[in-house]
């Protein structure tokens, strides 16, 4: 009669159990991951006024379009943040004038550094943040657009946009939430 057997080493089996362990580590991690945070110059390497060419080779951009044809001329270009090094769930466009970047607007996967997260801080809570820390906030409802706009200001200049329907953040932007009429 032939018998076989297989034998595993234990430094074998230990070494699979290492790696399902550091796996379930990994996707646990990212699971949990902060969103990035959308600071009042940029959001990761991307820095407001940088060149296009220098944001581009941050590797967060791609899907070049045109903007709003009425923000011309010349026309805006935009790009969305699908790059190959662009966090996982941002849903935002970069907004490009003259070779330089000048707008950022995010409806998803950001927040800022007081906490404010599009879909679920309310419009009350952002300008009741941004005054405590120290900002002049004016929140102003535009039935054009069937909502309200929260303007953030520092040392008299527009640092944060945010624009909400039925009372929650929808867009966060730096410096402005962009509009197209």
């Amino acid at each position: 009669m032939l018998r076989t057997s297989i034998r595993f080493p234990v430094a074998v089996l230990a070494a699979a159990a290492l790696s399902l362990g550091a796996l379930a580590g990994i996707a646990a991690t990212a699971a949990t991951a902060a969103p990035p945070t959308l600071r009042l110059d940029g959001i990761g390497p991307l820095r407001l006024g940088m060149r296009t060419a220098a944001a581009l080779r941050t590797g967060w951009l791609s899907n070049r379009g045109r903007g709003c044809e009425l923000g011309g001329p010349p026309i805006p270009v935009v790009y969305r943040f699908r790059g190959p090094r662009a966090p996982a769930g941002i849903v935002g466009v970069a907004t490009f004038r003259f070779g330089r970047l000048r707008n950022l607007s995010f409806t998803g996967g950001v927040r800022t550094a007081l906490g404010v997260v599009p879909g679920r801080t309310r419009v009350r809570t952002m300008v009741s943040r941004y005054r405590s820390a120290g900002f002049s906030v004016r929140a102003q409802f535009v039935g054009t657009f069937g909502g309200t706009f929260v303007f953030v200001r520092r040392g008299g200049k527009q640092v944060l946009g945010g624009f909400g329907g039925r009372g929650v953040v929808r867009t966060l932007g730096a410096p402005a939430v962009p509009v197209c009429e």
